[in-house]
């Protein structure tokens, strides 16, 4: 471990992410399609995930509650599950100051919680040419410019949450043009209400994509993979097994994860290739992950000798587990992504024959 510790390794490591990282996975058919239908050139999901530490560690590393921990800060491609971002911080660190440049963000529609939430970053993604769909703040006061469905017109210049109290319009899908002053200039986007049964109350979603109104809610829940990829690295990949208190034992391990978490993708390039659309939707990246737990020494091997030989052995033993990669249910249960596909098609915005 002593050797592990040493800078060198660290900088070995982070040159290994960043050449995982510049190598893109492509995307099957069905994932082409959707982005097609959305206008967008990529979805991407980010959030942040705590990996808690010991109590030495507390001086690199100062957590919430006096308590040790590490952030994994992550922007994830939807529909492969590849990293395209990610920023290591002290676990005390705002999510808001974790976020990728907005240039690497032209032409894709990015998810993001309210843990992210602010104008000023909603006014510079428009500018940069990016798309974002994200909740809208209980407290907030935003100005309805326009009536779209739902709402009495003359709703129109007043707060739109003043507007739409809780017990009123009740299941009605809503949707209007919000503005809202920022920084000397004026935010115009979307705003669309979704009632929801338990809390008896409005869910308002702000984006700037021009798709039907109904998709937004169900595609917005896709945000939730990234909990079930943060949950995959943990359980499968070890980036929740950190023991020691020094900085650079604590980096490369976590970043030795990340690495594998980016190799890992390549089973889902390799398989999706001999899937049926319906399996290729089923593909979980939870299932993923596992499988490159039990494969990792043929991939290591693979790493450290590229020959045609071991490649051939990797892919051989990919197409072994291959039903192991997605739900067997997927049958009787859609999953997020084919409910998302389902509702593009019945919407008529993807071709019916490919």
């Amino acid at each position: 471990m002593g050797k592990v510790s040493r800078k060198p390794f660290k900088k070995i490591m982070v040159s290994l992410v960043e050449s995982l990282l510049s190598n893109t996975v492509g995307l099957a058919l069905t994932g082409s399609e959707i982005l097609q239908a959305l206008h967008v050139s990529g979805i991407l999901i980010l959030d942040s995930s705590t990996i808690r530490l010991t109590e030495e560690a507390r001086g690199k590393f100062p957590g919430t509650r006096s308590k040790a921990g590490i952030k994994w800060h992550a922007c994830f491609d939807l529909l492969s599950g590849q990293l395209k971002w990610f920023q290591l911080t002290a676990s005390k660190v705002h999510d808001r100051n974790g976020f990728p440049e907005l240039g690497f963000l032209e032409g894709k529609l990015i998810l993001f919680d309210l843990g992210y939430f602010d104008y000023q970053l909603l006014s510079a993604l428009m500018a940069a040419g990016a798309f974002f769909l994200c909740r809208l703040k209980r407290n907030s006061v935003v100005i309805i410019q326009e009536v779209i469905s739902g709402l009495n017109p003359r709703c129109r210049g007043q707060s739109l949450l003043f507007a739409c109290p809780s017990n009123q319009y009740r299941g009605n899908l809503l949707e209007a043009i919000i503005q809202k002053p920022v920084a000397g200039d004026l935010l115009i986007c979307r705003a669309v209400g979704f009632w929801n049964p338990d809390e008896k109350r409005y869910h308002w979603y702000l984006t700037n994509l021009s798709i039907a109104a109904v998709i937004l809610y169900p595609l917005y829940r896709l945000r939730w993979q990234i909990e079930l990829i943060f949950k995959a690295c943990k359980n499968s990949l070890n980036a929740n097994a950190i023991p020691s208190a020094n900085p650079n034992i604590i980096e490369s391990l976590l970043l030795a994860s990340i690495a594998a978490q980016l190799s890992s993708q390549s089973i889902y390039e390799i398989a999706s290739q001999a899937l049926s659309q319906e399996e290729e939707l089923a593909i979980s990246f939870q299932r993923t992950a596992y499988i490159f737990s039990i494969l990792k020494d043929k991939f290591i091997r693979c790493i450290l000798v590229p020959i045609q030989e071991n490649i051939e052995i990797v892919v051989r033993h990919i197409y072994l587990m291959i039903k192991e990669l997605y739900d067997p249910n997927y049958r009787k249960r859609k999953t997020s992504k084919a409910r998302i596909y389902a509702e593009l098609m019945n919407l008529n915005v993807i071709p019916a024959e490919h």
